[in-house]
């Protein structure tokens, strides 16, 4: 009785670390960065019920941007779990945060549960408790759109606990709805195997039915994604120009911008685009010594996970899941990310319980009051950090204020400036997001929208033209240009530009909706209700779709 009381008490503590850090949060009121890439712009999740069809047969980016996107990835969970929301609480970023809290508290219970049948509940509590409010963790949780890390771990989790109960069918049905979420999860078979030697002692071939179960499943995973997904995997245009590049330079970022962060809860970052992380050649001594350090760790760590050393596994299992976006296994289009962090730092929170246990078995009182002082100082900081990311101006302030000479952080402010009202300094932004990464289409995009806004149509014209010539595939761009081509009388032209934007991506609401303007103007009236009916079908919420369904309705589509 007395141990259920404590463990009790130990998961209401976390839960409410949990809150307390993230609370600050959920003052925002508007979506920024990936968040409206992929929840705002999605039309999918404008649909409703009637979208989920779609959900299970496109990549996750596809609908935004377009089948012909670089970025391959699969995870109709993930946007399952978006509809699910929008379909009851509407477009509004509080609530979603708020499930984001929530999942993160349910992350930190179940690795509350994992440790306590591996450490004294001590041990385990004092690991849930930090991981609960580790800084490094702020991306994953405050940002809506990087829940794919917390249910990805919450599937991990759950699944090696209802395996270890012998619920293979559980198991496997949780890794597989893992995979559905985030692909990073199609390796918890090495990592459930390695945790089955470690505790237990066993082999793979000791539990056939589990790892043919498993293996089963992650088949059944790619053979659906091979035949949604015109590759298999790819995440973009390839940050590294070769891999021995990524060998060199990714064991110092590990180091200095994963470690590092991650321990202390300083030198956070949200954006490490170029020039920031210079490539490592083969002729910097320091890039040799941090790659043979790495392999020296790793190689004593496997040398004590043959001895089932605990230590050994929560060092390299949990960091399993940073292998997807090592550059080693396929093409990635950023150098890292604190999100990627969210996973292999309950090896970190872990290791930190462990010695809050061995302290506490000698100097309790010691212990006890440095735990205090550690969770305190990280909960500080974590919460600091979701208090300036619950507005994009203060995201995308701090991205700057780390990541000076990011183009892209600087078009993501400007963005947020010209959202209120400041359109001087959103300018400004942009024009040096243009001197930093000049072959960027999105500062060009943005310049040519505010001139389009501020009357000036012939810049604006010039500008989208120069965004198309650095990303073809532009949806927003081509549209432009071809509100600036009818402007100028240029029918025809414009007429082209959106057949352009539709040829890209068939779901761009706002494509269909000029289309269908300009098919009335062209007097093609079925081609008009056709585009039309689209339109109201992809954003049944846009400001102009109340008027659009009157318009069919007068045309006799749409009952009165």
């Amino acid at each position: 009785m007395r141990a259920s009381t404590s463990s009790s008490r130990a998961a209401w503590l976390v839960v409410l670390a949990c809150a307390a850090a993230y609370a600050p949060c959920l003052g925002a009121r508007e979506f920024f960065h990936d968040d409206r890439a992929w929840i705002v712009s999605n039309p999918l999740l404008h649909q409703g019920l009637s979208a989920l069809p779609k959900i299970f047969t496109t990549g996750y980016v596809e609908p935004v941007l377009g089948r012909a996107t670089p970025i391959q990835e699969y995870r109709p969970l993930l946007v399952l779990s978006f509809l699910a929301q929008t379909a009851t609480t509407g477009f509004s970023a509080a609530p979603m945060r708020a499930a984001n809290i929530a999942l993160h508290a349910l992350v930190c219970l179940l690795l509350l549960a994992s440790l306590k049948r591996r450490v004294p509940l001590e041990a385990a509590a004092a690991a849930a408790l930090l991981f609960a409010v580790l800084p490094v963790h702020a991306e994953a949780v405050a940002l809506i759109s990087w829940r794919s890390e917390l249910l990805t771990a919450a599937a991990i989790l759950a699944a090696w606990l209802c395996l270890e109960d012998g619920r293979i069918a559980a198991g496997t049905a949780l890794y597989g709805a893992g995979m559905l979420v985030k692909e990073h999860a199609v390796l918890f078979p090495i990592f459930y195997a390695l945790a089955d030697w470690t505790f237990h002692g066993k082999k793979p071939w000791q539990r056939p039915r589990v790892y043919q179960a498993l293996g089963a499943c992650a088949l059944g995973y790619f053979a659906v994604r091979s035949l949604v997904l015109s590759q298999v995997m790819h995440g973009g245009v390839p940050y590294f120009a070769s891999r021995l590049t990524a060998l060199l330079t990714l064991p110092r970022f590990y180091l200095l911008h994963y470690l590092w962060p991650s321990a202390m809860g300083l030198g956070l970052c949200s954006d490490y685009s170029r020039p920031l992380i210079a490539d490592e050649t083969a002729s910097s001594p320091s890039s040799w010594l941090c790659l043979i350090a790495l392999i020296v760790i790793v190689v004593l760590a496997l040398k004590a996970l043959r001895r089932r050393a605990a230590w050994a596994f929560w060092f390299l299992a949990p960091c399993i899941f940073l292998l997807p976006t090592s550059h080693l296994v396929f093409p990635l289009d950023t150098i890292g990310a604190e999100r990627f962090l969210y996973i292999p730092t309950m090896g970190l929170a872990a290791g930190l319980g462990w010695l809050f246990h061995r302290l506490a078995a000698r100097r309790r009182t010691t212990a006890y009051a440095g735990m205090v002082l550690l969770a305190g100082w990280y909960l500080c900081l974590t919460a600091r950090r979701a208090s300036a990311w619950s507005s994009a101006r203060g995201f995308y302030e701090a991205a700057v204020s780390c990541n000076p000479v990011s183009g892209r952080a600087r078009n993501g402010l400007g963005e947020a400036l010209v959202a209120r009202g400041d359109g001087s300094g959103a300018r400004e932004q942009w024009w040096r997001a243009v001197e930093l990464d000049p072959l960027s289409s999105d500062p060009f995009y943005n310049l040519a929208r505010l001139e389009w806004d501020s009357g000036n149509k012939q810049a604006s014209e010039v500008l989208a033209r120069r965004a198309l010539v650095l990303d073809p595939q532009s949806t927003d761009a081509w549209v432009l240009l071809s509100l600036a081509l009818k402007d100028k009388g240029d029918a025809d032209g414009a007429f082209d530009a959106l057949r352009r934007a539709l040829d890209i991506n068939p779901d761009d609401a706002l494509a269909h909706y000029n289309m269908g303007r300009l098919s009335l103007e062209r007097l093609d009236p079925a081609a008009a209700v056709a585009h039309f009916s689209r339109f109201v079908a992809l954003a049944p919420d846009d400001p102009d779709a109340a008027r659009v369904r009157e318009l069919l309705r007068s045309m006799n589509v749409l009952p009165r």
